[in-house]
């Protein structure tokens, strides 16, 4: 046999209920927002839902409603918490007028117990209930399951994406780096040439002074004196001309049978060293004294050479690994450095821009910090440059760095420019913002890569208008021991 149109069997319901005495079944009627069942609370009846629409509401963790489903004509509201005994699960809501039957727990229970009419008409609407909210739970499961698909689809394509931004941002600092190392590369030519040019001059003159250190025999006696020159002369300092013809006038005035030659270069000795030879010296037969210091002189004058040799190698090859530990590619992101020595390669690096200022340089002990070299090196640059470009010709630049505590390292550069406007101070950082004119280094980007490669280690960086006059900027980097949270 067909089952009955649902308005008819609804119908029917209701006056099968209305002819069974002593039934209180209550008809209720609910505007538009009206609730009929709130989240959490007792429930102790079923509603038929007669006509109109329910809509059903779950509290999130944030507390707010989200709808889950709208019940409709033929379907019972309080089934499931009337069940079970528990709280309501869901909050329902008229979301049109709505007209419902309800009967108490009880009453429902007999009446599907002792009536089998009652029970005939009611059953195929509680299937009917069971058989949908099935399906919906089935359709819920392949929403989930078509979502969790598009999650998963956008999350590969959102990690790409990020991938893809990396890679620019790091191709776009080294782009800056390179355009800065574009402006470099003059000064760096005219600082390893003055070296190369030293090393030239010392070679031709170190050839003739060997000639004379190795032109007669050395008695057994004298090795003492002529290794003790040897080795003043491998660690002489150079003077200030005015102290440098102080001490020859008063060695002429001492000893005028000595040329100006042997006084020039015995003047270059402090005091208690040239003592030191002397009386070793007066030791000899007078006769043979001036012939000695003349050989002695040799002697100094050799190893002076060779340190000569010695400072220009070395200044070579610190601009040389300076500009490579400056420029290159970093293969690990969290490796412990000391950032002093990326400033002092940095200093040592625009040493030529640096000429017309006055440096103060305070670097004392300070924990390593976690960080990718060449990117950090790229923010001394950054600073470096815009602090030199603001005070033009003239002025002082203050290097320094130090802790804070709990776990920070700072480094601080500040100049003795103009200051920074407060018109300007919250836009510096901006991508596309710029105070300069004229001639500038790197693409124009360097305050604004600089805050990027900080906070990307976890770090920050602040300004400020230095006193009495001028800029600074403090770089806030973690110490070791604490590393900055992975992006």
């Amino acid at each position: 046999m067909d089952r009955p149109q649902l308005p008819e069997a609804l119908a029917r319901i209701r006056t099968e209920l209305a002819s069974i005495s002593k039934v209180q079944a209550e008809s209720n009627s609910f505007a538009p927002g009206d609730y009929l069942l709130r989240e959490g609370q007792v429930n102790e009846q079923v509603s038929l839902i007669l006509e109109g629409a329910v809509e059903l509401l779950k509290t999130g963790e944030d507390g707010g409603e989200y709808a889950v489903g709208v019940l409709g004509p033929g379907q019972l509201l309080g089934l499931l918490s009337l069940s079970s005994g528990e709280p309501a699960f869901l909050t329902a809501r008229a979301r049109a007028h709505t007209q419902v039957l309800s009967l108490d727990r009880e009453e429902f229970a007999r009446l599907l117990r002792t009536r089998g009419d009652f029970n005939r008409l009611v059953a195929p609407l509680l299937l009917d209930n069971l058989v949908n909210r099935y399906r919906r739970v089935v359709g819920l499961h392949l929403e989930v399951a078509q979502l969790t698909r598009e999650l998963n689809a956008e999350k590969q394509e959102l990690k790409n994406t990020i991938a893809q931004l990396q890679a620019t941002r790091n191709r776009l600092i080294q782009q800056e780096k390179m355009a800065t190392l574009g402006h470099l590369v003059a000064g760096i030519a005219h600082e390893i040439n003055n070296p190369i040019a030293s090393l030239a001059r010392v070679t031709d003159s170190l050839e003739s002074q060997l000639g004379r250190v190795f032109a007669g025999p050395v008695a057994a006696h004298l090795l003492p004196l002529f290794q003790r020159a040897f080795v003043l002369g491998l660690n002489r300092k150079s003077l200030q001309t005015e102290e440098h013809r102080r001490r020859s006038e008063q060695l002429q005035n001492r000893f005028p049978w000595l040329g100006r030659t042997v006084i020039r270069s015995l003047a270059q000795l402090d005091a208690p060293d040239f003592e030191e030879l002397y009386q070793l010296v007066e030791r000899e037969p007078e006769r043979e004294r001036l012939m000695l210091v003349e050989r002695l002189v040799d002697f100094l004058e050799t190893a002076v050479l060779l340190r000569s040799i010695r400072i220009a190698s070395t200044r070579i090859g610190s601009i040389v690994r300076s500009l490579k530990n400056y420029s290159r590619q970093d293969r690990a992101a969290d490796e412990p450095i000391d950032v002093r020595e990326g400033l002092q390669d940095t200093l040592l690096l625009f040493g030529y821009v640096l000429k017309k200022f006055n440096l103060e340089v305070d670097l004392p002990p300070i924990p390593t910090v976690r960080c990718a070299t060449g990117e950090i090196n790229q923010v001394w640059t950054n600073l470096i440059l815009n602090a030199c470009e603001a005070m033009g010709e003239s002025g002082t630049l203050c290097v320094t760095c130090g802790t804070q505590p709990p776990d920070w390292v700072w480094v601080q550069i500040r100049d003795t420019g103009p200051g920074i406007s407060e018109a300007v101070r919250d836009k510096i950082f901006q991508t596309h913002f710029s105070t300069k004119h004229g001639a500038q280094y790197g693409l124009g980007l360097g305050l604004a890569i600089a805050r990027g490669i900080i906070e990307k280690h976890g770090g920050r960086i602040e300004v400020a208008n230095a006193i009495p006059n001028g800029a600074q900027f403090t770089v806030y980097l973690r110490e070791t021991e604490n590393p900055p949270p992975v992006p």
